[in-house]
């Protein structure tokens, strides 16, 4: 059965699933859906020190990857049933050599947004390209302004190839970028006030992110204790203003995308400043996405389980109606709060 662009899809009614009140539909009622996340491949070219552990992490082979058809096909359906933004991650995105057919299958389904998140390393050849095939923004991941602390954190990492990235970008028409910081606490945390200049001259969304224990990386590791790491994002909050004065809330439906960063202006500032706290103030009740890996797992939170395979949804050809009962029966497996800790690696869910 084939589905247009634009068709709606019945939803079916599941009876077996954990349910809740009808007055408490919330996160887990599809029609609260907005965002899919779609992890197009586990690896990376950089080891960030909250992401990967020292010796890394085992990929997932090639031929078990999702090809290009198989993300159209889901997304075709997510969108048939009020999906509004589609969001391509990894691991990083743009090292996957069909990234520019993928983005022009998913700009098709005509969603309201399409936007990429990446680490900026390859965008010197391929700003144009994803621009020309229809991603409408970028966000980038940077988590240090100096050179020597960027090639710590991120296991190796350029700062100059990011600018490059970044030039870029701006050069190919991605005027309103996205900068995501984690903020590590004694590693990054005495940059926020840096970060938040960027935004003075450029409009430029800089995203501050409290740091999230997910899988195994260098901070979380045996006899570790990951909250050490965590800075509050008040904390930062009045670090910033210490330095910029006063940051004045700007109203969330502003801001471009569908994410749960509360935001801010600098006096006088062409840009703004976002604050995204997961670990300190979680905003399950308000959830609007849902993730697919780049393996074929919808998953219903990026802490916790709560995951359907769509392979058979696929193989030997995609069913709209099966893949529309995936995610029915995904999104009831969002939990009320997140745990503390979550049981997959960043790479493998993009964030």
């Amino acid at each position: 059965m084939s589905l247009a662009v634009g068709q709606s899809v019945a939803l079916p009614i599941l009876d077996t699933a954990p349910q809740r009140p009808v007055f408490a539909q919330g996160p887990r009622d599809l029609a609260s859906v907005r965002l899919l996340r779609i992890s197009v491949t586990d690896r990376c070219n950089l080891r960030c020190i909250y992401c990967m552990p020292e010796g890394g992490v085992e990929f997932s082979d090639k031929d078990e990857l999702l090809q290009p058809a198989d993300f159209e096909a889901i997304a075709r359906v997510a969108v048939g049933f009020g999906v509004t933004h589609l969001k391509l991650t990894g691991g990083e995105p743009t090292i996957r050599r069909d990234i520019i057919d993928i983005a022009e299958r998913l700009a098709a389904l005509r969603p309201e947004d399409l936007s990429l998140t990446t680490n900026g390393l390859q965008l010197p050849r391929l700003a144009g390209p994803l621009r020309d095939a229809g991603v409408d923004r970028l966000t980038l991941s940077i988590d240090s302004l100096r050179p020597d602390r960027y090639e710590r954190i991120t296991g190796g990492g350029r700062l100059d190839l990011f600018w490059r990235g970044v030039d870029a970008a701006t050069d190919a028409g991605f005027e309103r970028l996205k900068f995501n910081v984690v903020v590590i606490n004694g590693v990054n945390d005495d940059e926020v006030a840096d970060f938040a200049a960027l935004t003075r001259d450029h409009p430029w969304t800089v995203r501050f992110i409290e740091y999230m224990p997910l899988g195994e990386s260098q901070l979380v590791r045996p006899g570790a204790d990951p909250s050490a790491a965590i800075v509050d994002n008040a904390v930062i909050h009045r670090r910033i203003e210490a330095v910029h004065g006063p940051l004045a809330p700007v109203e969330r439906a502003t801001e471009v995308g569908v994410g749960p960063a509360n935001v801010f202006r600098l006096p006088d500032a062409r840009g703004r400043v976002g604050f995204i706290s997961a670990m300190s103030a979680p905003f399950c009740a308000t959830c609007n996405r849902l993730r697919l890996t780049a393996t074929g797992e919808l998953r219903s939170c990026l802490f916790d389980g709560g995951e359907v395979s769509m392979l058979p949804t696929l193989r030997p050809a995609p069913d709209p109606e099966f893949i529309a009962r995936r995610f029915a029966e995904c999104v009831v497996l969002k939990p009320d709060t997140h745990s503390f800790r979550g049981n997959r690696a960043m790479s493998q869910l993009g964030g």
